[in-house]
C-alpha cells in the first residue's frame, strides 16, 4: 500500500513538503470573494393608449418626476382621459412600470426643443419617477432601478450621456422636473455604470 502512496505522490522530501504552487488557486493568501449580483428590480408592463407605437428611434432620454404617488401614476398613464405616458414610471423602492417599447412615441415631454431639435416625444424615451424631487430626494434603489432600465438602451440605442437631459431642460417655461440635485446625483451614478 505504501508503494501505491509513493507513486501516486512521490518520494517524500527530507526537507518537508514541497511548497505549494502559487498559480493553484488555493495557494494564495487572499481570500476569492465573488462580486455581489446586481440587484434586479421588479418589473411590470401596462398598457396605455397613451402613445403611438413604432414611431421613433431613440436618440435621448427625458428625465421626469410624476408629482404623485407610484400607484397613482400608473392609473392616470392609463387613462385615456390624462393624454400622458412615459416609457417607465419607477417607484421609490425601485419597482417599475413599463408603459412603451422603445420606438414608441410617448406622450412626455410635450412642447420641447433640445439643441434646436423640436418634439421629443419623436426622438427620447421618457423616464419618471414617483413623487417630486424637490420636496424628496430619490432614493438609491430609484436611481439604480432606473440605471438598469437605462443602461442596456443606451447602449442598444448608442444614447450618449450628454443626451441624458431633465424636462425642465427641453422645456424651461414649462417644467422644472426633475430638480438640479438629484439631476446632477443621477447622471453622476449613471456615468460611472457605463464605464
Amino acid at each position: 500500500m505504501w508503494k501505491w502512496i509513493k507513486k501516486l505522490f512521490g518520494k517524500r522530501s527530507e526537507a518537508g513538503p514541497a511548497p505549494a504552487s502559487p498559480s493553484l488557486p488555493y495557494a494564495s493568501t487572499t481570500t476569492y470573494t465573488p462580486a455581489k449580483p446586481a440587484k434586479t428590480y421588479d418589473e411590470r408592463r401596462v398598457f396605455t393608449p397613451n402613445k403611438q407605437p413604432n414611431r421613433i428611434k431613440p436618440e435621448a432620454i427625458v428625465l421626469h418626476h410624476s408629482d404623485g404617488s407610484y400607484l397613482g401614476g400608473c392609473e392616470w398613464i392609463s387613462n385615456p382621459a390624462s393624454k400622458v405616458s412615459y416609457h417607465v414610471l419607477i417607484a421609490r423602492d425601485g419597482r417599475r412600470t413599463v408603459f412603451g417599447e422603445d420606438t414608441d412615441r410617448c406622450w412626455h415631454a410635450g412642447i420641447s426643443s433640445w439643441h434646436g431639435r423640436k418634439d421629443l416625444n419623436s426622438w427620447s424615451l421618457g423616464v419618471s419617477w414617483e413623487g417630486n424631487t424637490y420636496d424628496r430626494p430619490l432614493e438609491d434603489s430609484a436611481m439604480d432601478s432606473a440605471i438598469e432600465y437605462l443602461v442596456p438602451r443606451m447602449k442598444k440605442w448608442n444614447i450618449p450621456l450628454h443626451m441624458v437631459v431633465t424636462h425642465q431642460q427641453v422645456a424651461p417655461t414649462r417644467k422644472t422636473d426633475i430638480s438640479p440635485a438629484d439631476a446632477a446625483r443621477f447622471k453622476s451614478r449613471l456615468k460611472a455604470a457605463l464605464n
